[in-house]
């Protein structure tokens, strides 16, 4: 070894355990405490550049500020009598992720799953305090019996909306590209400015190689990597992996996309959507639910069955034909008021049976049909509720007629599931003889408040001629504080702006009032000034 036997005269080196782009690290023991810890030392043939020490010392600063379990934590940092800087870390015992693929192949999607999501733990917390990792990959992906923990924030980069300013560090600007390119997202690998989505692409590489065996992109030379990584879709997982749920599929292809604005947000957010992923379909939906895009669904759907789209038809013309039947059997003695009502029955149940359980996958299909006696666009309330009940199989608790474009016609329901936790509000909504469809939707019961009563009003809050609905939700669920939940979904944006009041929370102690982070935007000054108004001089529980 070319360090010293005693850093700093206290860490005592043992062995060299590994070796990386800038530096090398070494099994020590503290000789006051007696406790195993992990020394990283800058290569000497770097260590003269000033720009990269400076970047190796700031990974002491960066790293010292994340305290997350799952990840290691930093103990000293200084600089050997040459110069060169080191840092002393915890040392993690187990085996790294890439060791553990090399050995086993593949993970289940279970198991991929519960390691991705630990990762996104850290990456949380490390975001919130304006950290990038920018290099995840498995040999910084350390397994034992603890989970996993996250290594080497060495080449992190510091955000500028955190207390130290990116432009202090030259090394860190665009234009630099750092990294290990099978794992780079395309805009870390063209030289462009990174933020958290680009660690979310990287967990996106992670989860995919865990279940195909190997990353997206793999050539021998580490240029045609990065331009692969750049402007190629990845091979389709369903192709490499047939017995990955499909829903965990799209998850990791949703975490790959090329455009960072089309990936999960936050950290929080990528680990719902990959843990939903592994689970039996619910009618749940997280506050901000990560809608996969269309493209990466098409794209997945490329080797669907044939046989099922057969089945699918069949079973339809089947009910159909059944239907006719009992309708040709009734006579011509029923009257014409009679046939319409059994004609709209006809399309309501071949609809159904074509959107099957539509509703708890989320899916937006064909339902019922307007009832024939309207004539106006605007629906009455009795004929909204028809609607409603058609669509979502009867579980209503209150549906509207909206007023929206010229020639729509539109409703406002609550689909009831007080019972699950996990009411929604859904908008239908149908132009000419289109058949009804689900134009947008919001949960109205979220982690912390379900099984509450929810009512809705709809009203034109801004002016523009088409309505918006306000749901109020009271007497959650174990809630003894008669805590208030309001949701406002506007049907013309597909916007939705929350509001949770806490117990005795007025006008002048907003601070006891939790908005969704939308409602800062200008658009929204509207909907803050009645969701405000309402909330405020609402009566109180008792």
């Amino acid at each position: 070894m070319d360090i010293p036997q005693v850093i700093a005269g206290r860490f005592r080196v043992e062995c060299e355990i590994g070796r990386g782009g800038m530096g090398t690290v070494y099994r020590a023991s503290h000789l006051g405490l007696e406790r195993t810890v992990a020394v990283k030392v800058l290569k000497k043939e770097v260590s003269a550049d000033p720009e990269v020490a400076e970047r190796f010392m700031r990974e002491a600063r960066t790293m010292a500020r994340l305290r997350h379990p799952r990840a290691a934590m930093i103990f000293d940092a200084g600089r050997l009598a040459d110069g060169r800087p080191f840092i002393v870390m915890e040392y993690v015992e187990g085996s790294t992720l890439a060791d553990t693929l090399a050995r086993e192949g593949t993970f289940t999607p279970e198991r991929a799953v519960r390691v991705a999501a630990e990762i996104c733990d850290v990456l949380a917390e490390a975001h919130a305090l304006g950290i990038v990792h920018r290099d995840l990959k498995p040999s910084n992906i350390m397994l034992n019996e603890r989970g996993v923990c996250v290594l080497d924030f060495g080449i992190a980069k510091v955000l500028q909306t955190s207390t130290e300013v990116t432009r202090t560090h030259p090394t860190t600007e665009s234009g630099l590209i750092i990294g290990t390119p099978r794992y780079m997202s395309p805009e870390q690998c063209l030289g462009n400015k990174v933020g958290p989505a680009s660690d979310l692409y990287s967990v996106g590489v992670i989860v995919y190689e865990m279940l195909a065996g190997r990353p997206p992109f793999v050539d021998v030379l580490s240029s045609a990597v990065l331009v692969k990584q750049a402007t190629s879709a990845p091979p389709p997982l369903l192709a490499l992996r047939a017995d990955v749920p499909r829903p965990l599929a799209i998850a990791t292809h949703t975490l790959l996309a090329k455009n960072p604005a089309q990936r999960p947000t936050e950290a929080s957010d990528a680990r719902r959507l990959l843990e939903k992923s592994i689970i039996a379909p619910r009618r749940e939906m997280p506050e901000q639910e990560i809608a996969p895009f269309a493209s990466t669904i098409s794209y997945l759907d490329t080797g669907r069955a044939v046989f099922t789209r057969v089945a699918a038809a069949c079973a339809v013309l089947g009910i159909l034909g059944a239907v006719f039947l009992v309708w040709a059997g009734s006579g011509a003695s029923r009257s014409s008021a009679h046939e319409k009502s059994l004609s709209a029955a006809t399309s309501s149940a071949a609809s159904n049976a074509l959107a099957g359980n539509a509703l708890r996958r989320g899916e937006t299909r064909a339902a019922e049909q307007t009832p024939p006696q309207q004539t106006s666009s605007m629906l009455s309330p009795d004929a909204a509720r028809r609607v409603a009940a058609g669509i979502s199989h009867g579980n209503v608790a209150d549906a509207r007629p909206l007023r929206m474009g010229e020639g729509q016609t539109s409703v406002a329901a609550i689909h009831d599931e007080s019972a699950d936790g996990t009411t929604h509000l859904f908008v239908f909504a149908r132009r000419g003889d289109q058949n009804f469809r689900v134009t947008g939707r919001a949960p109205l019961d979220v982690d912390g408040f379900r099984g509450a009563k929810w009512t809705q009003e709809v009203v034109d809050l801004d002016g523009d001629g088409s309505d918006e609905v306000l749901c109020t939700g009271t007497n959650a669920r174990g809630d003894r504080t008669h805590t208030r939940r309001y949701v406002l979904y506007v049907p013309r944006t597909r916007q939705t702006y929350t509001l949770r009041l806490a117990p005795g929370a007025n006008a002048a102690s907003a601070v006891r009032a939790t908005w969704s982070p939308n409602i800062v935007n200008d658009a929204a000054q509207p909907f803050r000034l009645a969701l405000r108004q309402r909330a405020f001089t609402a009566p109180r529980a008792l």
